[in-house]
């Protein structure tokens, strides 16, 4: 392939999704950075931003790439693969690259099923993609490349050695998107790599299992950019933020040399309990940490060693205990319908969701992600109820609509499970909600037009359980019904 000057970013439009289309392209802006800093013209197309597929195709014809580059989740990669085949049938001299989560979970599986798909970039891409755009070396020694050969054959070429260094990387400054679009809430990545041996969970497929992290100073550094443009709020990206402590401290320690003041920086990806302690959690907070999720999935021991967590329950409570006590919103992460899980195991889960004042909790039915010893125990003990290799298209967390059924949990009691689960949540986090929103319904309802004195009675009226119950909940379920419905015909029309 000879050398490429510009090249077109698509992030797909999530059809049916609980991804929040209003939070930017970080993985995408981190390889537009990479090309950037490499002389590679490039432009990111993010189809969650309401573009129809006659939107992408003036900005085809107008740019004019030379190659096409797609970030690919699992969920929806139907939707997504005969996206990128109308691409291709409309444009076959346009080569395209395919790379994200579900490309390096399933590799050589993606071009065999997306004939659309030139070429896919596992797990880091910044480097590989670059040299795909050079011409000064032989396709087939592009390590972390999947390519097509002369006669049709789908070759890897073995993965690429990780970004040990992650300050060379520098950090995304999204000038190739639509910046005025977003929400103003920046995600920050401070490091990369999961160590841990969780049976249900993928991320090491997609980022490896080695820790690699920023220094403290190019992290502090990252959130000076956006602070200085007004951003107030920022998110940690980061599956393993807190696994080295000392660093965490060291950040905590920047953010204060550099007079940072007035942030709200939440942990929402979660944080695990075991590397965290009190006086951690009260430095961050001193410096405007305010949120923290635990990915708690199990209310005892044994589920947990089951797992592979790696962790105690004494040690998850405590944490969440101290994060209660130190002003945190705190949300929780539950698992439905684990192996050996029973109803009294979720009975301990359950008691543990409702025993602190948390912001948040959430139970999910599990999701067995391919290449994931999770899936194998389900598809070997043929626990299956959906088949094995489309159901991931349609995998929500958010979606009462259990994939497999085990001896101890049928697809009816997880499904019931689920509904009473996340039911009493609901109303257990009410109180903390309200204490958190009150002050702001209250200015709400001011700012449009409600008299001084009314605006604080109606914002109590307003965060009563039975007006939410009667009208605020039922309002909400129109809504998303409403939602869906548009997001379908928006889908249809792309």
């Amino acid at each position: 392939m000879s050398h490429i000057k510009n090249v077109l970013l698509i992030k797909p439009f999530y059809y049916g999704s609980h991804y929040d289309n209003r939070f930017l392209p970080t993985g995408l802006a981190y390889i537009s950075e990479a090309l950037s800093k490499a002389d590679i013209q490039n432009k990111i197309i993010d189809m969650g931003l309401g573009y129809r597929r006659s939107e992408l195709r003036k900005e085809i014809e107008e740019f004019d790439p030379q190659l096409i580059g797609i970030s690919m989740m699992s969920f929806g990669f139907k939707h997504t693969y005969r996206m990128i085949d109308s691409i291709k049938y409309i444009y076959p001299h346009i080569p395209i690259v395919v790379g994200g989560p579900h490309l390096s979970t399933l590799r050589k599986e993606v071009l065999k099923g997306c004939q659309g798909t030139d070429y896919g970039v596992t797990l880091e891409g910044e480097d590989t993609i670059v040299e795909l755009c050079r011409d000064n070396k032989a396709i087939e020694s592009i390590k972390g490349l999947i390519f097509r050969n002369n006669k049709g054959n789908i070759i890897y070429n073995g993965d690429r050695e990780f970004i040990k260094d992650l300050d060379q990387n520098g950090y995304p400054t999204y000038a190739k998107v639509e910046l005025g679009k977003y929400i103003r809430f920046m995600n920050i990545v401070t490091s990369r790599g999961c160590p841990y041996d969780c049976i249900y969970c993928p991320v090491h497929l997609a980022i490896g299992r080695k820790l690699r992290t920023r220094s403290s100073k190019s992290v502090v550094n990252e959130i000076r950019h956006w602070y200085d443009r007004g951003y107030r709020e920022f998110g940690i990206a980061d599956d393993n933020f807190s696994l080295v402590r000392r660093r965490v401290w060291e950040i905590c320690d920047e953010i204060e040399s550099q007079g940072l003041e007035g942030l709200k920086i939440s942990c929402g990806n979660g944080l695990r309990a075991d590397t965290v302690d009190r006086s951690l959690l009260a430095r961050m907070k001193d410096v405007g940490f305010s949120d923290i999720a635990f990915g708690v999935e199990a209310g005892n021991n044994k589920v947990l060693e089951t797992l592979c967590k790696g962790e105690k329950i004494e040690t998850i409570e405590s944490a969440i205990s101290d994060a209660c006590d130190l002003g945190y919103r705190v949300t929780l992460f539950f698992l439905l319908g684990s192996p050996g899980e029973t109803r009294a195991d979720i009975e301990d889960s359950l008691r543990l969701a409702t025993k602190y004042p948390v912001y948040d909790v959430r139970f999910y039915n599990l999701i067995p992600f391919p290449n994931t010893e999770l899936y194998e125990w389900v598809k070997n003990n043929n626990y299956f109820r959906k088949d094995p290799v489309k159901f991931i298209s349609e995998a929500s967390h958010w979606v009462n609509d259990p994939i497999f059924e085990t001896p101890e949990l049928s697809i009816s009691e997880r499904r019931k499970l689920y509904k009473l689960a996340n039911s009493k949540v609901k109303w257990h986090t009410f109180t903390v909600k309200k204490e958190a929103h009150l002050d702001d319904t209250q200015r709400l309802f001011h700012s449009i037009g409600v008299p001084n004195f009314l605006s604080p009675i109606m914002a109590k009226i307003y965060w009563t359980v039975w007006f939410r119950k009667i009208f605020v909940e039922p309002i909400k379920e129109i809504k998303i019904k409403i939602g869906n419905l548009h997001e379908t015909f928006r889908y249809k029309t792309h």
